[in-house]
């Protein structure tokens, strides 16, 4: 029964990160309506690199804001629903602690090497896009490993 309420919450907590980050891109959308997610070209990778290239600073840090975001909702959501108990999570180390949040920002990292692959992106944009799950889910992790010990 355990194994399951494992599975259970990873699956929800990357669906729900993977809706927040979509909401995200949906909202920066409207803030920035040239980078909207309908916009983008779709068939024709030469047109979707000239439409990356188009976009202002603001849009491509949407982009990974969004990205971040979502990675933060499924880490939060993995860390407050995971079946573990106030005593380890006060005995165990920080690394282990922290374990179910970090393995959802280890898998929207996987994600966001997919999405390089599939949609360019200027270097930095990439780099700080992939330096920025783990920390990010890390971080989300251990102030609710921090809450919950309260």
């Amino acid at each position: 029964m355990q194994v399951l309420k494992w599975i259970s919450c990873y699956i929800v907590a990357i669906v729900i990160g993977s809706v927040c980050m979509m909401m995200a891109h949906n909202f920066f959308g409207f803030v920035f309506p040239q980078a909207a997610v309908s916009q983008m070209p779709q068939d024709d990778p030469e047109a979707l690199r000239t439409f990356m290239d188009s976009l202002g600073i603001g849009p491509k840090l949407s982009v990974v804001f969004s990205h971040w975001l979502g990675t933060a909702a499924g880490a939060s959501w993995a860390m407050r629903f995971a079946p573990v108990s106030i005593e380890w999570l006060q005995t165990a180390s920080v690394f282990k602690s922290t374990f179910p949040g970090w393995a959802m920002g280890v898998w929207f990292t996987i994600g966001g090497i997919a999405n390089a692959m599939m949609i360019p992106m200027p270097s930095w944009m990439l780099i700080l896009d992939l330096a920025g799950y783990i920390p990010c889910a890390f971080l989300v992790s251990r102030v609710v490993v921090l809450r919950r010990k309260r």
